[in-house]
């Protein structure tokens, strides 16, 4: 966080958006699997056919790229809805976000860590810290 965010989340208010991170992240890998499938079944009749394609095949083509095309779209969409809620997102395969929080007791900027199927924020770590380095709550971040 090199300037200061527009807010600094408690850890009640990300969990809060626990239930909505969820259902974002389920979808986004939803779309992108989907459109992985067509473009690879794409591929694979690309290899097939060693000869000009009949129009039949061109116009098929045409409208399952324009399907993937469509769920990419979709994906991105759903991460633009998890950016807007003002985390960081680390990881997206494991579905890792950061979300600003400031230490009250020492006004030391931090972020709270949450990963894809953790029930509520129960990390935090520094900022120039990560994933391997994240400490219980419990310890350092009043509820």
């Amino acid at each position: 966080m090199p300037e200061h965010p527009a807010h600094y989340f408690s850890p009640d208010e990300v969990n809060a958006l626990v239930p909505r991170m969820e259902e974002l992240f389920q979808s986004f890998w939803s779309f992108r699997e989907n459109a992985q499938r067509i473009m690879d079944e794409l591929r694979v009749r690309e290899k097939r056919s060693g000869e000009e394609p009949s129009a039949k095949d061109s116009a098929y083509d045409q409208m399952r790229k324009s399907q993937a095309h469509f769920l990419l779209e979709q994906a991105k969409k759903q991460l633009d809805l998890i950016l807007e809620m003002g985390c960081v997102v680390k990881d997206l395969e494991m579905g890792l976000v950061d979300f600003p929080h400031l230490l009250e007791s020492q006004e030391q900027e931090v972020y709270l860590c949450w990963k894809f199927g953790e029930k509520k924020v129960r990390f935090w770590h520094e900022l120039d810290q990560g994933y391997a380095s994240r400490k219980p709550l419990a310890r350092r971040v009043p509820h």
